[in-house]
């Protein structure tokens, strides 16, 4: 599955530092793609959009790059005593594309029973 943030960037763009501005300025249009589906702890996990910060941006080759990134997510239920909140750190590789980052998401979306029959 592939996230894209559409942004003035060229291809064959280098600058690590300019790649981490613009993808933490945008990083809630794909911020659901890359926490992923996050009833696989719990269907009482809730996303926090704004905790998504870009930790560092590495070159893996002349158009790749690996983005390590972290995010949190709540976990409530009065049930059973739960109010906690959660850091996952991740990484993925994204290329840059003629206007957009193109980010290599992986699909961890849960099957459905017709699905897994």
């Amino acid at each position: 599955m592939q996230a894209i943030i559409n942004a003035n960037v060229a291809t064959g763009e280098h600058d690590c530092d300019k790649l981490r501005s613009i993808i933490q300025g945008n990083i809630l249009k794909i911020a659901e793609a890359l926490a992923g589906e996050l009833g696989w702890y719990s269907q009482n996990a809730q996303l926090v959009p704004e905790s998504f910060q870009v930790i560092s941006i590495k070159a893996v080759n002349s158009d790749s790059f690996k983005m390590l990134y972290e995010f949190s997510w709540d976990l409530f239920n009065p049930c059973l005593d739960l109010n906690e909140t959660f850091t996952r750190h991740e990484e993925v590789r994204f290329h840059v594309k003629p206007g957009a980052l193109v980010f290599d998401v992986i699909d961890n979306s849960r099957l459905s029973p017709a699905d897994e029959l």
